[in-house]
Order: structure tokens, then C-alpha cells, then sequence
């Protein structure tokens, strides 16, 4: 069981980041794998107790440790994470632009990687770490990271199009995923293939895939909230056209069919706690 608690940035930060998350799990003597499949945002994950879990390849093969990180859009699957010990996990979740608007990073260089944090924060990667863990709870890490990440986001010259493109993807969050291009270009001001190109630039996938990538998400958080449901059912609350369309999607973004993802690699149960205020 993964215990979660959840926070909400400062209002400048909203646009740019989901919230800020706090995972508490033990699973003693055992190991629990993690799919990393295809997602719609951003994670820089702080290790605050045990500091690594394992990278595991798609075949079952041992590829790499990891600690701080930052796990970035992913439009394939990586493999899975394994999670062996005591663990306390401070998580920033960014929304589609989020990483270019606070950090300046071009996110198109960045699509499907696992990084090291220190290779994006530099020595403010050790600096957080202690802060966070002398922190008495979410709150004070909240305000660590808000004064943090405001100071970041200030120093860049933003364009109108970057909170332009962050609305947009607030509108396919939103929407899971089942939205028309046309109607974004539209909201954006933009002719569709200008908008697909600034979208690109700054997300890192065109339109269409991000908005297949989130309805798949949906479609996968709505099993999990829901078990019993057949597949038939979650294929069509999500707005897929057939059974067929829809296990198509998962291949493509899990590698896996639904009944094998969830049978083999089963998204932890996750009780979740949101503090929206402090």
C-alpha cells in the first residue's frame, strides 16, 4: 500500500505544476515493480529514506539504480522501477511544459530519459535533499519548493505562447485526452499546424499524441479505482472506439495488454491525502 499525501504549489506555480506529493510505503522483504509505461507529466522524485530502487528493462533484466531523478514525458514504455526497502519519496509533479517554462529546458531533448537530478539542479540537488529531510511535513517542504521554483521561474523571459500551450494541456487534462486539435488551435489563436509546432517546441510531442497518451492514463487510473469493471466498460467511458482500439493504445504505451499489465505489474494501490491549503 502506497500512502500518499499531496499539496498544491503557489498560484504562480499552477500552471506549470500538478502538485507537490509525499509517497510513504514499506514492502519489507519483497520486492514491488513500479511499469514505467507512457505518462503525461513530468517527475522529480527526492529519495528521503532508502535512496535507490532498481531500473529493470521490459525482458526482466537489472539496467541501473536510481536515486534523485527526474523522469520525464514518456511515449513508450522504459521498463519498470523495483522497490525494495523503506521508502519516503518527495515527488514535483509538472504539468506538459512545465520543465521548459521553470528550468529552460527544450523538452523535445529530453522525451523518454531517466536523469539524474544533479545533472539538471547541479550542488542544489544535495542542498534540497537535506532540506527536505529535516522538513516537519508537506507544508514546510511546499514552501521550500515554492520559494525554490518561483526564483527559477522569474529568471526566465517567458513568451505568451508558453502559458498559452500550458492552458491548452490544462484543457486535454481536463478533458482526458478527448478533445479535437481543431478546437485547441482555435483556443490558442493559432492555425493548426503553428500551433502543432509551438506545442512541439515546448512539450516535446505533437498535440494528438499527448492527448493519447492522457486518455490512455485515464483509462488505466479508472481500472485501478475500479477493478471490477471489465475492460468493456473502460473502453468505452474512455471514448474508444472498440475493444480492439483500445488494446491497441495499451500496447503501444505499455508494451502489454490490458489483462497482462494488470495480472503481471499492477499499479500499487495508492491511498491518496490532498492538502489545499497551508
Amino acid at each position: 500500500m502506497v500512502s500518499t499525501i499531496q499539496i498544491k504549489p503557489a498560484s504562480l506555480l499552477q500552471p506549470y505544476i500538478s502538485c507537490y506529493a509525499i509517497r510513504t510505503f514499506e514492502t519489507g522483504d519483497t520486492s514491488m515493480l513500479k511499469p514505467m509505461h507512457a505518462v503525461n507529466q513530468c517527475y522529480m522524485s527526492f529519495f528521503l529514506k532508502d535512496p535507490f530502487c532498481d531500473l529493470i528493462d521490459i525482458s526482466g533484466k537489472w539496467q541501473d539504480q536510481k536515486s534523485n531523478s527526474l523522469c520525464t514525458l514518456l511515449t513508450q514504455t522504459k521498463g519498470y522501477t523495483s522497490y525494495k526497502g523503506n521508502f519516503k519519496i518527495f515527488c514535483i509533479q509538472f504539468k506538459s511544459n512545465g520543465l521548459f517554462a521553470i528550468f529552460g529546458i527544450p523538452q523535445k531533448e529530453l522525451i523518454n530519459s531517466i536523469l539524474r537530478l544533479e545533472d539538471i539542479l547541479g550542488n542544489d540537488n544535495n542542498l534540497l535533499t537535506e532540506q527536505l529531510e529535516g522538513s516537519a511535513d508537506i507544508i514546510e517542504m511546499a514552501k521550500l519548493m515554492n520559494s525554490f521554483l518561483t526564483s527559477r521561474l522569474l529568471c526566465k523571459k517567458l513568451k505568451d505562447r508558453t502559458y498559452i500551450i500550458a492552458n491548452t494541456c490544462d484543457i486535454i487534462l481536463k478533458n482526458k485526452g478527448l478533445v479535437s486539435m481543431a478546437s485547441l488551435s482555435s483556443y490558442a489563436n493559432m492555425s493548426f499546424r503553428n500551433f502543432e509546432r509551438k506545442f512541439l517546441d515546448e512539450v516535446g510531442m505533437a498535440p494528438k499524441l499527448y492527448a493519447r497518451i492522457t486518455r490512455f492514463n485515464n483509462a488505466l487510473e479508472n481500472k485501478m479505482l475500479h477493478p471490477s469493471k471489465s475492460w468493456t466498460d473502460i473502453t468505452y467511458e474512455n471514448g474508444y472506439f472498440d475493444q480492439a482500439h483500445f488494446i491497441r493504445e495499451v500496447k503501444m504505451f505499455s508494451s502489454k495488454s490490458p489483462d497482462e499489465l494488470f495480472k503481471h505489474t499492477p499499479p500499487p494501490t495508492e491511498t491518496f491525502i490532498e492538502k489545499v491549503e497551508y
